[in-house]
C-alpha cells in the first residue's frame, strides 16, 4: 500500500474532476472546491486535506478529510438538529459543520484517493440530508467513531480535531 502524496491527490482530482479548482497550500495540504447536485441542490463543496507525517500518533478521524459546503449553508431543523456532522471543538455554535463520512465498515485511508472515495461519499451525504430535510429522518448509515450500530441523530457532541 501505498501513502497517497497531496500531488498524487492533486493529479487524480484534476482527472477525475477537472472543474474543481485546487489550492495548494503545502508540500502536504490542499483544497478543493467544486460543485456536487446529488439531487434537486447544487451544492458548492470544498474539501480540506493535509497528509499527515509517517511519524504523527494519529487516529483516521484526525487525518480524514474535511468535507464543508459552503454553500447553500446546511441548514438545522426545527429542534435545531443537524444531524451527521462534526462540529469544531464539539460546539455546534464554534463554526461551520463538516461532513462526517466515517464508516467503520469501509474506512477512509491514506492510500485512499479523496477524487475515488471522498467525492462520491459526500454527494451521497448530500443526497440523505436532501431526504433528511424532507422527512426529519436521517435515512443514511450514521456512525460516529467509537460508536457502535446506528448513530443517527445529531452529533453535537462530535469533534472535529485541528490538523
Amino acid at each position: 500500500m501505498k501513502i497517497l502524496s497531496i500531488d498524487d491527490q492533486i493529479a487524480r482530482m484534476g482527472t477525475v474532476l477537472p472543474n474543481w479548482k485546487v489550492t495548494k497550500e503545502d508540500d502536504r495540504t490542499a483544497v478543493w472546491i467544486g460543485h456536487l447536485r446529488p439531487n434537486k441542490t447544487n451544492y458548492r463543496v470544498r474539501i480540506f486535506y493535509r497528509v499527515p507525517r509517517l511519524l504523527d500518533n494519529t487516529t483516521v478521524k484526525r487525518v480524514q478529510p474535511r468535507v464543508y459546503i459552503d454553500s447553500p449553508k446546511l441548514e438545522r431543523n426545527a429542534d435545531g438538529q443537524l444531524p451527521h456532522v462534526y462540529w469544531p471543538k464539539g460546539d455546534p455554535t464554534a463554526g461551520d459543520p463538516c461532513l462526517c463520512l466515517f464508516d467503520p465498515d469501509h474506512e477512509w485511508s491514506i492510500c485512499d484517493y479523496l477524487a475515488d472515495t471522498t467525492v462520491p461519499w459526500s454527494s451521497t451525504w448530500l443526497y440523505w440530508y436532501e431526504a433528511w430535510r424532507l422527512s426529519n429522518i436521517w435515512f443514511g448509515p450514521a456512525r460516529h467513531e467509537g460508536e457502535e450500530g446506528d448513530a443517527g441523530g445529531s452529533s453535537a457532541k462530535a469533534e472535529i480535531a485541528k490538523v
